[in-house]
């Protein structure tokens, strides 16, 4: 027998076993590359597991900071709960009670109307009856002229403001100059009377001079009788200095 017949022989019987092997690494291969078909449960192999997560005796088996930590969850819960709902209640509005002004005035206030709600007050001048006349409180100057007959002329009602309302106990010169009012204006003491004073008398006060002067005159023509010290220090120019050199030596 030749060597090649030799060959030929052994690879006959060795061809089928190759084959073989060959064929199942390929199919090993290939079932690396190929998709497993899902696993098919039994019917009841759901249903045995969640038995199987179901609490025994029906009670959850926790230990005790588990179930600290639950009971603080839902106390906490409840108590925002709550709160939102106080919160978010109807409520009543209450309205702020209406202030209504009561008692009487301060004495000896601007505010305090003269017994019975009247007002007196001495009106001369350029007018028919010189004299007292008894006014309802929140009169005007023009009410006063017009209770003594009014005035002789139409140019002599310049010399006041009809507008103003009466002061109890003031006097009203109808006609005279602005600042001319009658009485003496120093009394036994040397004391200046502010409404009585003219301009002269005015200049001879400290820290008072001719512009000042007019000016205070016409702030009485204006408003009337000073009725406190306190108001010259409405008189454009008079400060607090001046009124304080000045207050010792004037009155009302």
């Amino acid at each position: 027998m030749s060597l090649r017949t030799a060959v030929a022989d052994r690879f006959r019987h060795q061809a089928p076993a190759v084959a073989t092997a060959t064929s199942a690494r390929l199919q090993r291969i290939a079932m690396q590359w190929t998709p497993s078909a899902p696993a098919v449960l039994p019917a009841d192999a759901f249903v045995d597991a969640i038995e199987g997560l179901a609490p025994k005796g029906g009670v959850f088996q926790l230990d005790r900071r588990a179930w600290r930590a639950l009971i603080a969850i839902v106390l906490g819960a409840a108590l925002v709960a709550g709160w939102l709902w106080w919160q978010g209640r109807p409520r009543e509005v209450t309205l702020a009670p209406e202030i209504v002004a009561s008692g009487a005035p301060v004495p000896g206030s601007a505010m305090e109307p003269a017994a019975g709600g009247q007002v007196v007050v001495h009106v001369l001048g350029a007018v028919v009856k010189p004299g007292l006349v008894q006014l309802p409180a929140g009169s005007r100057i023009a009410d006063a002229i017009t209770a003594v007959g009014g005035a002789k002329t139409p140019k002599a009602l310049g010399s006041v403001n009809l507008a103003r309302v009466l002061v109890d106990g003031e006097q009203i010169v109808v006609g005279a100059a602005a600042g001319m009012v009658t009485g003496a204006p120093l009394d036994a003491s040397g004391v200046l009377n502010l409404n009585t004073a003219a301009a002269s008398d005015f200049e001879a006060l400290p820290g008072v001079g001719p512009v000042l002067a007019a000016r205070l005159l016409q702030w009485r023509a204006d408003n009337g009788l000073f009725r406190s010290i306190d108001e010259l220090g409405e008189v454009s120019g008079i400060g607090p200095s001046i009124l304080e050199q000045i207050r010792p030596l004037v009155r009302v």
